[in-house]
């Protein structure tokens, strides 16, 4: 680890609210913090919890008349006087930033300028802040830059659609270390990346902290990842710090209830499978704060004096624990207690629905209800042909040969990096596009025939949940409005009073109750969970077989994704519907899912049940993604991503020659390149497209979808 010596960040008493009088948000309430020079210092909680709110404090960015801002945020340069950032002018704040202090933020697509190439943009920083640099420097700097952060100069060129999510944020990476800054801050740097993509970010910028001894303000909702790579991380909660520890201390002993639930929230990717009820309610509205606690509303353990006054940050010295942990709780004194003495709280679980065994209830039956056989998926796209420019046309197989079935009342999710083609199996699968070959069957006859059912008809069987839940709802038109359009469409609720019934019956189903608080509201004025569950109500209005759920929890808080994966598991249950569910973290498919589906490059490469798949992971990708995925357990050896080679994902090619995954496999053999695997049962109807098991004795199962 980096030797740290002194503090490089102070924030002193901060205190942030937008506008004024009774209507003002009060986002930071007397944040006090400290970032040692050299650590990685993670900011953990929901959103609206105040953390990008502190990141934009920090470097500047909220400034009077709209915000009103108290308290000190004093830098520390490694020469020079100490600077109170808050009191600096905005020619001075030009200065500081980039140079000293960087911020790499959520949503690299708008962060960077669509018009302008990577190799404009940086050059436009260093022209800047560096005038008396040359052009030549400059060229170098940026070859220098990219270089740094994974990227070949040749794509220096692109513009940031040219790029994937992955390269545009290891992009921003590279812009915001172009200074040497002291202090890198990253609001949500990986929240809408996938696993795999996300891991190769930490990793390179674990690695290029130890190189150039910068300090890191990791602001993230995901309290799992931070464990792993925050050496103290700080919870935050209604625009406070509840809880200050060490990311050993804070995994293995949290405090706060609070930091307690957020842990409970992340579904164990090993060990035992165990129900997890998630943190019941939503964070209160900045605008009117309740008396006492904030979290009080929220807690099962709270006492009387917690409705009255507010927890300070105060040291609790717990025997055995390190001495710098503290927490804002009534439940602790500062009196040294044993660990064992410490309050624990557990967590219910409202929305899960498990047999006495602790399988999910709804075996499968003899046929499927939903069934795709052989599908494919090519999409048709231009390209020039050598240096003449000569135009030419190919192909890119998005889905080739994947065959599914779906069972009422059990999960089956489909996991893969991001192009892996589980989006477009969905769309192929809710009818929203046509698969160039193969058959889609519904209870056994096919519906993609000359006599197949009609979009209305296979609307009302097969419904889908998409990924982003304000974009999936009208923001001009009510919750009462989104949830009667399938009672109209399908002619489902011939009164207004059976109508009524059913909008109520429908809100209280996905657990938005009182009902008739939420059906006048706008999407807008539902938090990202709420807006969700708004969307599968909608989804199952109509009574359907089988839903569809395209990524439904990724882009919500952790907290927040538990509720509705419970809620989902509850209605594949109760309703018998076949789910399937589509994801890029295999831990929640271990958790939510009875089966799993590994896609990559268009194929299922793996499939079985949940637990076989990411315990016992046979295809050298899906060891990929279980290596990739974040692990709390794996903190104690910060070297866990030494030796495993995430690669390049590979795009869906129009060629079939060979395994796909060959050229990023550690195992790749010279067949791998000649000749497609086929499927290998490893097991219990645990199959596996890869050589290595077919040259070590599996049962071979031919090699369909070649």
């Amino acid at each position: 680890m980096t030797e740290r010596s002194g503090v490089v960040l102070g924030v002193r008493d901060l205190s942030v609210s937008y506008g004024g009088g009774e209507g003002a948000v009060h986002a930071l309430s007397h944040v006090e913090l400290d970032l040692r020079r050299g650590e990685v210092l993670g900011i953990a909680g929901e959103s609206g919890c105040g953390k990008s709110t502190l990141a934009q404090t920090v470097i500047g960015l909220c400034r009077p008349p709209r915000v009103n801002t108290a308290g000190r945020v004093v830098y520390h340069p490694r020469a020079g006087e100490a600077v109170d950032i808050l009191s600096l002018s905005r020619e001075d704040l030009r200065t500081l930033r980039w140079s000293e202090i960087a911020i790499v933020f959520q949503a690299a697509m708008n962060a960077l300028n669509p018009v302008l190439s990577v190799r404009s943009q940086m050059d436009d920083v260093l022209r800047t802040h560096r005038p008396s640099w040359s052009r030549a420097e400059r060229d170098k700097r940026v070859a220098k830059l990219l270089d740094m952060v994974g990227i070949g100069v040749d794509r220096a060129g692109a513009y940031p659609h040219e790029l994937s999510g992955g390269m545009r944020q290891r992009v921003m990476i590279a812009m915001a270390l172009a200074l040497d800054p002291e202090i890198v801050i990253l609001d949500e740097p990986t929240t809408a990346l996938d696993v795999v993509t996300q891991r190769q970010i930490v990793t390179k910028l674990t690695a290029l902290r130890d190189q150039l001894s910068f300090s890191v303000v990791f602001i993230t909702h995901d309290v799992g990842l931070l464990v792993e790579v925050a050496d103290r991380i700080g919870v935050m909660y209604a625009g406070r710090l509840v809880e200050v520890a060490s990311a050993s201390e804070l995994h293995m002993s949290p405090h706060h209830p609070y930091s307690q639930g957020l842990l409970a929230s992340f579904p164990d990717l090993h060990g035992t499978r165990r129900e997890l009820g998630g943190i019941p309610g939503s964070p209160p509205d900045l605008r009117a704060l309740p008396e006492g606690c904030a979290f009080s509303a929220r807690c099962p353990v709270h006492v009387a004096e917690c409705g009255e006054r507010v927890p300070m940050l105060e040291p609790v010295r717990t025997i055995g624990s390190d001495n710098d942990h503290s927490v804002a709780c009534f439940l602790y004194d500062k009196a040294p207690m044993a660990r064992s003495t410490r309050a624990t709280v557990r967590w219910g679980d409202g929305d899960a629905v498990r047999s006495e065994d602790g399988s999910q209830l709804g075996e499968a039956k003899a046929e499927p209800v939903l069934e795709a056989v052989q599908l494919t998926r090519r999409f048709s796209v231009r390209r020039s042909r050598g240096g003449s420019g000569e135009r030419g046309r190919s192909y890119v197989q998005a889905v080739d040969g994947v065959s599914v079935g779906l069972y009422p009342g059990r999960v089956t999710a489909c996991v893969g990096e991001s192009g892996s083609g589980k989006s477009t199996l969905a769309r192929i699968l809710a009818r929203l596009d046509r698969p160039s070959s193969g058959d889609i069957k519904y209870r056994g006859e096919s519906v993609t025939g000359r006599r197949r059912m009609s979009d209305r008809e296979y609307a009302k069987r097969v419904q889908i949940v998409l990924q982003d839940p304000f974009s999936s709802l009208n923001p001009t038109r009510s919750v009462r409005y989104a949830l009667s359009r399938p009672f109209a469409v399908h002619k489902l609720a011939p009164t207004k009073g059976e109508l009524e019934e059913s909008l109520e019956s429908l809100l209280t189903e996905v657990s938005l109750t009182p009902p008739r608080q939420y059906l006048e509201k706008f999407p807008h004025e539902l938090s990202g969970g709420q807006r969700q569950r708004v969307a599968i109500a909608r989804a199952v209005a109509v009574g359907p077989a089988v839903l569809v759920a395209d990524e439904p929890v990724s882009m919500l808080d952790v907290s927040v994704r538990l509720g509705v994966l419970n809620l989902l598991k509850r209605l594949a249950t109760t309703r018998q519907l076949a789910v399937l569910y589509i994801t890029h973290d295999i831990a929640s498919a271990r958790y939510f899912a009875t089966t799993t589906l590994v896609m990559y490059a268009g194929q299922v490469v793996e499939s079985g049940d949940s637990d076989e798949v990411t315990q016992r992971p046979a295809h050298p990708y899906t060891r990929l993604l279980v290596a990739a995925a974040p692990d709390p357990s794996r903190m104690a050896t910060r070297d866990q991503d030494a030796g495993v080679s995430f690669g390049v994902a590979a795009s869906a090619p129009s060629s079939r020659s060979g395994c796909r995954f060959r050229n990023r496999c550690p195992h790749a053999m010279e067949i791998c390149g000649r000749e497609p695997p086929g499927n290998v049962d490893v097991g219990s109807g645990h199959l596996v497209r890869c050589w290595l098991h077919v040259s070590t004795g599996g049962v071979h199962e031919g090699r369909e979808g070649r």
